[in-house]
């Protein structure tokens, strides 16, 4: 399915507000990619859990939080300041080649230049990182599978901007098929070191796939592919927009390496393979809310200008957020034994009483984040940053202060009090400089939603999926018709 480019109009009147059907069937569309890699972590983490057992898993899972912070870095922040230019000008083919071939140039070349000056110092990356420098081959394999890795992200980016749900699902969905197929092939017979190179061939295999979707977002366009050129001064642009977002995922991923970094060494790797568990399960699904909110909702929020129409599309953001987000959190709080089970065995049960505690930060995320989109897509780039910033720095400091008397539980606790920052700062910096005040109606559905949330952990398992259909038979009953707001 190709949806019509994000930044065009909606119908006469229709501007300030997501029509309830129409969101729900792209975060649907969009969502089969997150189901494919639901799968893919299923089979993956349940693979780990039985071939590697929680101490190596604990390895793994620091490389690949490594590998994370690298990456976010090493594109230079040509993210969603890439989606955000083709938004903003996708009616005009020569900008949309100028901003694909330059971002491309930049993230090829910051890739290599990474993965050059990093060989060298792969023993010492594995003693920081680790306490050891034998598993300096695997931090090597990591670092090579930068360069595609990041032409792959920012080809997504570009095809988010072109608001193409149908080409990036389906370039999603196939790329979490190889990947799940690399893994098992690697894993089974190498364990760790077949693990860690399964990531490297996999970079190639996205970087193919995503190339081929671009190709055919273009070709629907009549365009053509060979018209992608490189550009000053949409270089220095991206660079500016990059900036911010460099800082803005350093200080993310930085957090999360530092967190696990202080919990292996001050607990060992068993305990931090144990923490595994609340922090993959939270980004699988967390993954679903920031996918619909980049691929949908941020190419709109950056076409809007009416300060009231924006104060309309965040509210009605809100509320399908909510409408969608609860759910899937209460689900998980409600039957998390079970999902453990599941994604990983029963070695990792120890983690259950994590999942709650998480699941209550990441609501705190989806409400901060359904008005702080805003800020980035509207240009105030600051307020962005001061807020992930502020979030990221006051998890290392609870994390630091609680992990000796807390242990584990201090990881997910500091996530939640700082997951705090995302509302506390976000919404004041939205109404404030955009007029966006949150209705009286969303402040209602978002304590109905805390509530339930904190009644599914109250309840004994599985008895709070019962709670699961309050909030979205509130929202339904009350909105029947498409709008949201």
């Amino acid at each position: 399915m190709t949806v019509e480019p994000a930044a065009q109009s909606p119908p006469d009147g229709a501007a300030g507000w997501f029509p309830l059907r129409q969101f729900v069937k792209s975060a649907g569309v969009l969502s089969v990619s997150s189901v494919a890699t639901l799968v893919r972590a299923v089979v993956t983490a349940k693979l780990f859990a039985v071939a590697l057992g929680p101490s190596a898993v604990g390895i793994l899972a620091q490389l690949l939080n490594f590998s994370a912070f690298l990456f976010t870095v090493l594109p230079l922040g040509l993210t969603t300041g890439v989606a955000k230019m083709v938004a903003e000008g996708h009616g005009d083919r020569r900008t949309v080649d100028a901003v694909v071939g330059t971002s491309s140039a930049i993230s090829l070349a910051s890739g290599l230049a990474a993965a050059l000056l990093l060989t060298p110092l792969s023993g010492t990356i594995s003693q920081a990182l680790t306490g050891s420098d034998r598993y300096s081959l695997l931090v090597l394999l990591i670092l090579w599978s930068f360069p595609l890795n990041n032409l792959a992200g920012v080809i997504s980016y570009v095809i988010q901007g072109l608001g193409d749900v149908g080409r990036l699902t389906w370039a999603n969905v196939a790329t979490s098929l190889a990947t799940l197929a690399l893994v098992v092939a690697l894993t089974i017979p190498y364990h760790l070191l077949g693990a860690v190179v399964s990531v490297l061939i996999a970079s190639a295999a996205q970087a193919a796939i995503f190339g081929w979707a671009l190709a055919g977002a273009y070709r629907a366009r009549g365009w053509s592919v060979f018209g992608w050129r490189l550009s000053r001064e949409v270089g220095l642009t991206l660079l500016r927009y990059g900036g911010v977002m460099l800082l803005g995922g350093m200080a993310m991923w930085g957090s999360v390496l530092v967190t696990r970094t202080m919990s292996v060494r001050t607990l060992g790797e068993f305990q931090n393979g144990i923490y595994q568990v609340a922090f993959g399960l939270s980004s699988q699904y967390m993954a679903v809310f920031m996918t619909w909110m980049a691929a949908y909702v941020f190419p709109r929020v950056t076409a809007t200008s009416s300060k009231g129409r924006l104060s309309t599309l965040l509210n009605s953001g809100l509320r399908a957020n909510l409408f969608l987000m609860v759910p899937i959190l209460a689900i998980t709080i409600s039957v998390r034994d079970p999902l453990i089970r599941l994604f990983y065995s029963g070695a990792f049960l120890s983690a259950s009483p994590l999942l709650p505690v998480q699941a209550l930060g990441d609501y705190a995320r989806v409400i901060g984040w359904s008005f702080g989109i805003s800020l980035f897509a509207q240009g105030r780039t600051g307020g962005h940053l001061l807020a992930v910033s502020a979030q990221a720095v006051a998890w290392v400091v609870l994390t630091a202060l609680l992990l000796p008397r807390l242990g584990i539980a201090a990881l997910v606790l500091g996530y939640s009090i700082s997951c705090l920052a995302w509302p506390v700062l976000m919404y004041p910096m939205a109404r404030t400089w955009f007029g966006a005040h949150i209705s009286p109606e969303n402040a209602l559905l978002a304590a109905v939603g805390l509530a339930v949330l904190v009644a599914c952990t109250a309840v004994p398992q599985p008895y709070g999926l019962v709670l699961v259909p309050v909030l979205p038979g509130i929202v339904y009953l009350r909105h029947r018709g498409l709008r949201l707001a």
